[in-house]
């Protein structure tokens, strides 16, 4: 059987986006910040102008990222450079209110923790990183340290005192943001994979397979779609059982697996029929790999308490753009190809005409 994908939680779209709603707010609220203390605390008039000058400059570009046709579909190298300039920011205002004395400082908290939930460990640890060139670059100037001073035993406490809630918080955020990965991809695994076959549901099918087809309509490629229904499950269930019937659907998907091609797409439609989804595939190369898979049923052999049970299917093709230019309309013509190949005798393939709609 094929692995699992495992999904990164900060690559789904869906979340991305959520997460780039959650950054702006953070963004906004680190101006406010600014700019309250701006009205508050004490700072002289021309610091006070270039860090109004900054915020300004700041505030547009935030705006550009959040309300603008640039940033409509969300991407991580965006979400990134909102957080660098984040900094960037930050130290512009730390540079003009008091340096090390700064009572700012601790905003650096804030691009941390934005980086550590939607970037990731190595993202996170480049920023902790120009962070920390940026504590040992105000404390050599503010207090005019030499660098052997610097690094001493004394110099080097002071600036780690100052960067270790940095370093905590980045660490704390990511170690639970990776656990949270994992319960996201149980559940999605859960929520997409059939638990017996261990293929694609028919909810996460039909998903893939209309993207895949939108792909095939803008290339003017050709796909097709089998329909496959096992011929003997319900015997098997009334003679042996409904274990030996699971292990007959078990069979079917491991035969798909081993036949198809990794950009294939098998999936358990429902009850005893299953569906596969071909790419670049026209219905007379469908009719050879559905032909491939028949030989690989008629080759297999199964074996529960002693007896033996034949592996038996009959499949349906249609194919786009002859058969239909839906994933709908591909699916009920498939379906009524294989329903043809039921009638003909079982264990056969059939595809699609006209002529099996009377």
């Amino acid at each position: 059987m094929k692995k699992n994908n495992y999904y990164k939680l900060n690559n789904e779209p869906l979340i991305i986006n959520s997460f780039r709603r959650t950054l702006g707010e953070i963004e906004w609220l680190l101006l406010v910040l600014i700019l309250f203390y701006l009205v508050v605390g004490k700072i002289e008039n021309a610091e006070k102008n270039l860090v109004v000058l900054a915020s300004c400059i700041y505030a547009l570009g935030v705006a550009a990222f959040q309300y603008w046709d640039f940033f409509k579909e969300a991407k991580q190298w965006k979400i990134a450079f909102q957080s660098w300039v984040m900094i960037i920011f930050i130290s512009w205002v730390i540079w003009y209110t008091g340096k090390l004395q700064s009572p700012l400082f601790n905003l650096y908290l804030l691009p941390v923790l934005a980086s550590a939930i939607t970037l990731g460990k190595l993202i996170t640890l480049l920023q902790v990183g120009l962070i920390f060139s940026i504590f040992v670059y105000l404390e050599n100037n503010f207090y005019h340290h030499n660098i052997d001073v610097l690094f001493s035993m004394t110099g080097s406490s002071d600036v780690l005192m100052l960067f270790f809630p940095m370093l905590l918080v980045g660490y704390i955020s990511t170690m639970l943001t990776s656990d949270i990965q994992s319960g996201f991809n149980i559940l999605k695994s859960e929520s997409e994979i059939d638990e017996l076959t261990k293929l694609f549901n028919y909810r996460t099918f039909n998903s893939v397979s209309k993207k895949l087809l939108n792909q095939a309509r803008r290339h003017n490629w050709k796909v097709s779609v089998l329909m496959i229904d096992a011929d003997n499950l319900k015997q098997t269930n009334d003679d042996y059982g409904h274990e030996a019937g699971n292990i007959l659907l078990i069979n079917i998907a491991q035969c798909l697996v081993s036949v198809l091609r990794d950009g294939d797409i098998p999936a358990r439609y429902g009850g005893d029929e299953f569906v596969v989804f071909l790419t670049d595939c026209d219905q007379k190369e469908a009719a050879k790999v559905s032909q491939r898979i028949i030989d690989e049923f008629n080759c297999t052999k199964i074996r529960h308490k002693a007896k033996h049970i034949k592996l038996s299917a009959s499949i349906g093709i249609a194919s786009y753009p002859e058969h239909g230019d839906t994933i709908e309309v591909l699916l009920n013509n498939a379906d009524k190809a294989m329903y043809s190949s039921k009638r003909q005798g079982r264990c056969l393939v059939t595809l699609y005409s006209p002529k099996l709609d009377t």
